[in-house]
């Protein structure tokens, strides 16, 4: 095989799931030695990581009609083989030329969580109409892979499951040795702990019902931390008005290694997930986890959390509860979580992707 450039659409690096994907998939292709595959990032150059590939500048919006000219401009001024491209918006005209990573199908499984129109149609258009004509697929999970074979009839040779896994040196049971960021949020130790975005698939409203629940038994109960976005019209308010919780929005993920080793146990009750990464990052600080038992997340957390049925308040509510009270059951759930993150390595994601890069371009 000759020489061959494969540019990888960098431009969403700083978002939250997508950005730590492409963070750690760069961070370990640059420790590798790609053999006959040159690099090049596409992106924002002031927020693309230096390594052994080249950086062509492209700031088109994502999800905006011009990424689909711009990206296959980009890509020719590399005299480029092969795109990676992260996330479903892969430019059509390159379909045949792109390796697209699929996190997840939520547009898909869930569309009444999302209210758009043209944000339904633009994803029905991509996964019904582009994603097929990819050369080849990578996902995240066994469920994720199980999603496309059956949605969109994708067959399973064309599907490489690449997993994600966290940084284990900053996400780790050991102190930090500066945590000022984190003590500025205030927080009281051992509060209960939810990392995410706030919407209605991620069943936060019933987590905040089941806190209720627990609260009204228990009037010690610890404070609940919500950390992340709000997307729920109104919600906010509703959080607001509910006492023992404390909803601290987004965070930089500089400050998160910290909110999860204070933890007295992580919450994740999510009906759907194409992965999962918050409950990988906090049992790898060590952080017990107490997490829904549907899609993706079985897969992750293996044997090493404590897992309920995400339909039921009362079961999730009750689980809460016996974390709470159990110290012998938390400190089980930590030392297994610990040892089920250490599982996971960008080292072996990023040489399964680069296999896959190398068969595309034989």
């Amino acid at each position: 095989m000759t020489s061959a450039t494969i540019c990888i659409d960098a431009r969403m690096i700083q978002a939250s799931g997508i950005g730590t994907y492409l963070q750690g998939l760069l961070g370990a292709l640059s420790k590798m030695d790609t053999g006959d595959c040159s690099l090049s990032l596409l992106g924002d150059p002031a927020l693309l990581p230096s390594g052994a590939w080249t950086r062509e500048a492209l700031t088109a919006p994502i999800y905006s009609l011009c990424e689909q000219w711009r990206v296959p401009l980009a890509f020719r001024r590399q005299n480029a083989a092969l795109l990676h491209s992260p996330h479903y918006n892969m430019p059509w005209l390159l379909a045949s030329r792109t390796i697209v990573t699929v996190h997840d199908m939520i547009h898909l499984k869930f569309p009444e969580f999302w209210p758009s129109r043209f944000a339904r149609a633009y994803a029905h258009f991509f996964f019904h109409r582009v994603i097929p004509n990819a050369r080849a697929v990578l996902t995240v999970s066994e469920n994720t892979k199980r999603d496309l074979m059956e949605v969109l009839s994708i067959p399973e040779n064309r599907i490489t499951v690449t997993y994600p896994a966290v940084d284990h040196v900053r996400f780790s049971a050991n102190p930090p040795t500066d945590e000022r960021e984190f003590d500025r949020l205030g927080l009281p130790r051992d509060y209960l702990l939810y990392v995410g975005n706030l919407k209605e698939f991620k069943n936060v409203p019933r987590l905040v019902e089941a806190y209720r629940q627990v609260r009204a038994r228990r009037p010690d109960c610890p404070e609940l931390v919500l950390a992340g976005r709000n997307f729920i019209p109104g919600f906010d308010r509703e959080i607001r008005r509910t006492p023992g919780i404390r909803w601290i929005g987004d965070l930089r993920r500089d400050t998160l290694p910290a909110l999860y080793r204070h933890a007295l146990f992580f919450i994740f009750p999510s009906l759907y997930e194409g992965f999962g990464l918050p409950p990988l990052e906090a049992m790898a600080s060590g952080t017990p986890v107490l997490c829904s038992n549907r899609a993706s997340l079985p897969e992750v957390v293996g044997q090493a959390a404590l897992m309920i049925d995400p339909d039921t308040t009362e079961e999730l509510a009750a689980a809460m509860e016996r974390l709470i009270q159990d110290s012998a059951l938390r400190k089980e759930l930590s030392i297994k979580g610990t040892a089920r993150a250490a599982l996971f390595s960008w080292d072996r994601m990023a040489r399964q992707t680069l296999e896959v890069y190398k068969r595309c371009l034989a």
